[in-house]
Formats: C-alpha cells, sequence, structure tokens
C-alpha cells in the first residue's frame, strides 16, 4: 500500500530535477528579486526546481541568502546543524538518514521552509517553535523514535503532507484536525490504538495510511472524510469490518487484509464508488447476499481467507476485472463463473482444485492465471480459447503433460510448469513466438 500513495516523495522529486538555471532570481545584494515573489515575498514555489541545490554547510554558509534547496543526506550528523537556522530564504531542507536527536527550538527562524525531511534519525520529541513554519507544506519524519506528536503540530496552517511512518506512536493530538489543507497521511508502522474524535475534520484528506499499527475501531467522524481516495487498514487488530466506513460513498480503494474479520456487513453494498478492495489474510467464509451490487468493483483480493467455495454471489459481481482467491480451502470452480465476463487477471492458486472443467475456458478475457500449487491432472483442449493470455501459471500440480491447444496462445509471455511430471520431448516451446519466461524447474 505504501507503494501505492507514495505520492507524498516531492522532495525526491525535486532533487531528481535538473540545476538548470534559466533565472537569475537575486539582485547585487543578494536578495530575491521582486518579480520572482509569490504573494508571502517568498520565491515562488513554481521556480524550486530551478534553483541551485547546495549539498554541504560550506558553501551553503558562503552564499547564505541565496540557499533555497538543501541536501544533507547521510552526512552522520548527531545534532542538527544550527548553523543552518541562518539561510532565511531556505524552503527545502533534508537531513535524512543521519542521527540527529532532537532539534533546536531555532528551527523556528527558516520561516521560509516549505518542505522539511528528517527521515530515518533519532528523533525522540519535536519542538514547540516547529508552528513557527508557516509555509510548511510537507513535514517527513518517518523512521525515527517519536512516541508522541506535540498539539502545536496543529498550527501548521499549510501543511498538505504528514510523513509519520516508522515511529512509536500510541496516539494522534486532537489538534492534528485543524490542518485545514491536510491531504495526506502516512502513518504506517506505529503502535496507534485509537485515533481522535474529530479525526473526520480532515475533510481535505485524500491518502491515509494507518497499516501496521493497533487499531481496532475507527471514529464515528471518520466517514466526513469524502475526498478519501486511498484508504489502507491492512495489518491491524479488526475482528469486525467498521461499519463507518460502509457510509464513506466516494471512497475508491480500501485496504483492510491482514487483520482477523470473519464476517462483511450487508452495508458494504453502500460503497457505491469502491473500485479496489483487499481483503486477503482475514478469516472470511463467505460474502454478503448483496455484494454483486458494488457497481464499480474491479480489483478484489480474498487471498488468504477460509474460504471452501467461491460465493455464488462473487460468480454475479459481473464487473471485477481482476481476483485473488489464492491460498483458501477452494477446491472446485463452480459454473457460473464464466459470468465474470470482464475478468482479465484470475489467482487460485495454492487451493485444492483438481479439475478445470469446461465452462471455465469460456473466460475468453482473461490475460494472467495462476493456478500454481493445485492438484491439476489434465488441462482440456480449450485452452486454446485463452488467446489474450500472457501469463500462465501452471506449476506445482500434477500434469503429465500438455494439450496441442496450449501452442495456440500466441500472445503468451510468461509460462510456469514447474513442480509437475511433464515428458517435454514433445513440446516446441519455439511456437511461443512471444515467450520471455519459461519455468521448467523440477519436472520429473
Amino acid at each position: 500500500m505504501r507503494k501505492i500513495i507514495s505520492i507524498c516523495v516531492i522532495l525526491l522529486i525535486i532533487s531528481m530535477l535538473s540545476n538548470a538555471q534559466p533565472y537569475d532570481f537575486f539582485d547585487e545584494n543578494g536578495n530575491i528579486k521582486e518579480e520572482f515573489k509569490d504573494e508571502n515575498g517568498i520565491l515562488n514555489e513554481d521556480y524550486l526546481p530551478y534553483t541551485q541545490e547546495f549539498t554541504s554547510i560550506d558553501s551553503a554558509l558562503m552564499q547564505a541568502n541565496q540557499v533555497i534547496r538543501l541536501v544533507l543526506i547521510n552526512q552522520n550528523f548527531s545534532e542538527f546543524p544550527e548553523q543552518l537556522t541562518q539561510l532565511t530564504n531556505l524552503q527545502v531542507l533534508n537531513l535524512s538518514n543521519n542521527d540527529i536527536s532532537q532539534l533546536p527550538s531555532q528551527i523556528g527562524n527558516l520561516q521560509s521552509l516549505r518542505f522539511l525531511s528528517l527521515n530515518t534519525n533519532i528523533l525522540t520529541a519535536l519542538p514547540d517553535d516547529l508552528q513557527k513554519l508557516k509555509f510548511l507544506q510537507m513535514l517527513d519524519i518517518e523512521n525515527n523514535k517519536l512516541e508522541y506528536l506535540p498539539a502545536t503540530i496543529g498550527k501548521l496552517p499549510k501543511l498538505q503532507n504528514l510523513l509519520i511512518g516508522g515511529n512509536n506512536l500510541t496516539t494522534l493530538p486532537n489538534e492534528i484536525s485543524n490542518l485545514p489543507m491536510l491531504a495526506n497521511i502516512s502513518a504506517w508502522g506505529n503502535q496507534l490504538e485509537t485515533l481522535p474524535e474529530n479525526f473526520g475534520k480532515l475533510q481535505m484528506l485524500q491518502t491515509l495510511d494507518l497499516s501496521h499499527n493497533k487499531l481496532t475501531q475507527l471514529p464515528n467522524s471518520f466517514a466526513e472524510m469524502q475526498f478519501l481516495m486511498i484508504l489502507n487498514l491492512s495489518s491491524n487488530n479488526f475482528t469486525e469490518f467498521p461499519v463507518i466506513l460502509c457510509q464513506m460513498e466516494k471512497l475508491p480503494y480500501l485496504d483492510i487484509s491482514e487483520n482477523k474479520i470473519k464476517k462483511l456487513p450487508k452495508d458494504i453494498i453502500l460503497m457505491q464508488r469502491l473500485q479496489m478492495l483487499d481483503l486477503s489474510g482475514n478469516l472470511l467464509t463467505s460474502l454478503p447476499k448483496k455484494f454483486n451490487k458494488i457497481p464499480m468493483l474491479m480489483q478484489l483480493n480474498l487471498s488468504g481467507n477460509k474460504f471452501t467455495e467461491i460465493p455464488n454471489i462473487l460468480c454475479q459481481t459481473t464487473t471485477i476485472r481482476e481476483l485473488n482467491l489464492s491460498n483458501n480451502e477452494i477446491s472446485v470452480i463452480p459454473e457460473n463463473i464464466q459470468k465474470l465476463v470482464f475478468l482479465q487477471r484470475l489467482d487460485i492458486s495454492h487451493n485444492f482444485i483438481n479439475e478445470l472443467p469446461e465452462y471455465f475456458f469460456k473466460l475468453v478475457t482473461l490475460t494472467d492465471i495462476n493456478l500454481s500449487y493445485n492438484q491439476i491432472s489434465d488441462i482440456s483442449q480449450l485452452i486454446a480459447n485463452f488467446s489474450s493470455l500472457v501469463s500462465l501459471e501452471l506449476d506445482h500440480n500434477m500434469l503429465e503433460h500438455l494439450p496441442d491447444g496450449i501452442m495456440n496462445l500466441k500472445n503468451l509471455e510468461e509460462l510456469n510448469l514447474s513442480g509437475n511430471q511433464i515428458d517435454l520431448s514433445n513440446i516446441d516451446f519455439g511456437q511461443f513466438t512471444n515467450l520471455k519466461k519459461l519455468y521448467l524447474n523440477n519436472i520429473s
């Protein structure tokens, strides 16, 4: 999930941009020219990619007024270099991967700062003076040793991205809800057991990563975040699906995997904009009766649950394009699976399937099939129907031969036959003109 919501890596993007300088931002006295300032009197953010990136303190102090971007990664700092507080025009400061344990109160002198990264240090607390950074848009303090956030963090009116993952936070301050522009929170890998009751006041929030915490419930205000696009609640302690989520009718992406949920509420069908739902690693055995009424659901992950059969209602959820049922206890593929007429990716590996019935081969839209680690001993010639197939994983089954029809899969790029008992002597793999990956390990 964190791969999906890594839209907060603004510092990285800026540092990778060219240092081409078509503009002379400073006058003869070293001050920013008026035409390049924004309404707040500091260098307009649009020009940041064209400013020089300084990478040493010494060179920065020699041109203190002209330092806009300063990157001091992996410098073995054990303390925050207080000389930096002289850089009053500084807008981007990256001190990641050091050993800084505390910030001085003078950090409040950096009043032009927009982006501050202290990722991977050993901070245990933040100073109240951080609130003086009125233009701060991104604060990255992931991978530190923070046990709490100060209430004054709620006094950063421009803050849009708050990255606090990988710390030891047990709670978040109520004042966090006072951040009117906050769009992204990454709080994975903490010790959070609850959220503030007023958390839903963060109505501009778009992405929220609360994975790998200790949450068991969500506050009633949670559903007020109507602009939320991506929500990650994986690897918490939920034993029930939070009913408050059913009121989030506009939420398109929900990951609530790796919890202890045994049942879904019937009102989950109220999530009318839900497109991706990850329920893997729970204790589900069935789906609600009207589950197929979620009109936009395209990606569904039910891997690692307790299904002994593919639910009939799932086969009626015809919008699905990607379906993962791996690592369950399924032995039979039902006839009505052919109703999934838009299905493109199917993973049903690590089950107890021993037969692929004829109606299975009517899923002609499939591009990726994973049937590995089952008990399949035979495959029909009808496999030729899968003309769009790009990836086919059949490893660790009980196959002794392949049908001639498999040679018609001209779009196949990946084929895994490992761990079977196939006689390969009569197979001309050269007929797979687009094949890029072929796995034949442990074939006896």
